[in-house]
């Protein structure tokens, strides 16, 4: 009477090592998708990082022959950053009106011109 008992039992033992084994397969797979996501991750940090710098550089070395920004421009990125660092205020309901500005002309140079100028 007792051998119908143990098949039992071993044909449940069977059945939760199946499951157990497909569980396993299930946490391997996502381990691996979580490793490559993390390296991607890591490779866009990267990326940005190295857009920082260059953004960075650029921005302190601006070349000699290129305009100075005027103060509007300035005035304007600054309002750009507190924009958004602040907590949105409600607009007013009526707009000013627009101030016309001049247009600064810049003479056009050729390829050659430009590659004359100084460093």
């Amino acid at each position: 009477g007792e051998e119908p008992s143990f098949k039992s039992m071993f044909s449940e033992i069977k059945h939760e090592i199946l499951l157990v084994n497909d569980l396993l397969n299930k946490m391997e797979m996502e381990v691996k998708h979580h490793k490559e996501l993390n390296d991607l991750l890591k490779e866009l940090q990267k990326s940005a990082e190295r857009q920082e710098r260059e953004a960075r550089h650029l921005s302190e070395n601006i070349p000699p022959h290129l305009p100075k920004p005027t103060q509007s421009c300035v005035a304007g990125l600054t309002m750009k950053r507190e924009e958004q660092t602040e907590v949105v205020e409600p607009k007013p309901a009526k707009k000013p009106a627009k101030e016309s500005r001049l247009i600064k002309e810049a003479s056009l140079i050729t390829a050659e011109e430009f590659e004359s100028l100084p460093a």
